[in-house]
């Protein structure tokens, strides 16, 4: 029996991941506010030495404690008086580099999540598997991933960005020490402690009867326990409806022989052809057939499901590119992209010539 996930639980699971990677960006933010406000907002680069740190302050009319390495400020009405730290000052920075690490790994985890087709033959070839990849399994994201750079290793209590607590000293000689507050008391970060709290999570990590002593799961077992609660679906090959053809057979023929070459798609040309790629990738390939022509339709997103087998709503299936380095470009490219590139090309070429014959 061959498992295919509901095609659906891939994109609510990313999407629901970018919200809580968006509440990272938050306290990634704030901590670059202490870090940009340090010493009056003087410090723009890296940390200074003390003494350049102290002249900073006391330039500023702030008197300096050199005892515990603070200064303060004498016309401060609180109490205790408005002061700063020379080790509280460098933590900020140290601090704010560490959420920034943790929210890159995750925004390009997340990318790599989408643009990763679902594929169960890494479990199905193991005997054994770890309670991380059966959760991704269950919400629809591709075990595959954990092969890769990015997700070697991950584990739910990962602890990367782990540092001691920093301590410093206030100008009255009080002690206190920060820490970057990535992870809880049961070193969680912030996502991690996300898909922990999941009920898909909790239902795995009780149940006894696919779990071995060493902690991990009998793939088998899993699989079994998973398809019988609807976490997966058997694949079923659909007989295409050949009538319906919006684009016409001939042409069907010809992209189905280029996108099988190149990977795209498998299964035969009479049924509803198996989509390799995420349904972004997907979404690209109904654009692109229209943007260059080899096709006239408004209703792409449509006529392409007589074709390809996909139950999703393509119009809402595409990353958008927040890097600021390209902000023109609001469709991010995913995995697959240039596999459909290639398989349109030969198309794009032999249609060029077409509507060259015909102006000559």
């Amino acid at each position: 029996m061959k498992f295919i996930s509901p095609s659906t639980f891939a994109h609510t699971t990313t999407q629901l991941l970018r919200e809580e990677l968006t509440k990272v960006g938050h306290q990634l933010n704030a901590w670059h506010d202490k870090f940009e406000h340090r010493a009056f907002g003087e410090i723009k680069d890296g940390n200074l030495s003390y003494e350049e740190w102290r002249d900073i302050y006391t330039s500023n009319g702030w008197v300096e404690v050199s005892d515990f390495q603070s200064c303060y400020d004498p016309q401060s009405v609180t109490t205790p008086k408005e002061s700063a730290s020379y080790e509280l000052d460098k933590a900020y920075l140290t601090i704010w580099k560490i959420w920034y690490k943790y929210e890159q790994l995750w925004r390009g985890r997340l990318n790599r999540l989408e643009s990763e087709r679902f594929d169960l033959r890494r479990v199905t070839q193991a005997p054994k598997i770890t309670i991380d990849e059966a959760l991704f399994i269950c919400l629809g994201l591709s075990p595959s991933v954990f092969k890769t750079p990015q997700f070697r290793p991950l584990s739910l209590y990962e602890r990367t960005y782990e540092i001691d607590d920093i301590h410093y000293q206030d100008y009255e000689g009080n002690n206190f020490s920060i820490n970057s507050g990535l992870y809880d008391e049961n070193g969680l970060a912030p996502i991690e402690y996300y898909l922990q709290s999941r009920e898909e999570y909790q239902l795995i990590d009780r149940n006894d009867k696919f779990k071995c002593t060493s902690g991990r799961l009998f793939s088998f077992k899993f699989l079994r326990w998973a398809y019988k609660h609807k976490y997966l679906e058997e694949y079923e090959i659909k007989i295409r409806d050949l009538k319906q053809s919006p684009w016409g057979e001939k042409f069907a023929r010809k992209l189905f022989n280029h996108l099988t070459r190149e990977g795209c798609i498998q299964g035969q040309f009479e049924s509803l052809w198996q989509w390799n790629y995420p349904w972004f990738t997907l979404h690209y390939l109904a654009n692109e057939l229209v943007g260059i022509g080899l096709i006239k339709t408004k209703k792409q997103f449509k006529d392409i499901k007589q074709y390809i087998d996909c139950d999703a709503d393509l119009r809402k299936y595409y990353s958008e590119n927040t890097d600021p380095e390209s902000p023109a470009d609001k469709k991010l490219r995913t995995k697959g992209c240039d596999e459909v590139d290639k398989a349109l090309r030969p198309l794009e070429r032999e249609n060029d010539r077409m509507i060259k014959k015909e102006l000559d």
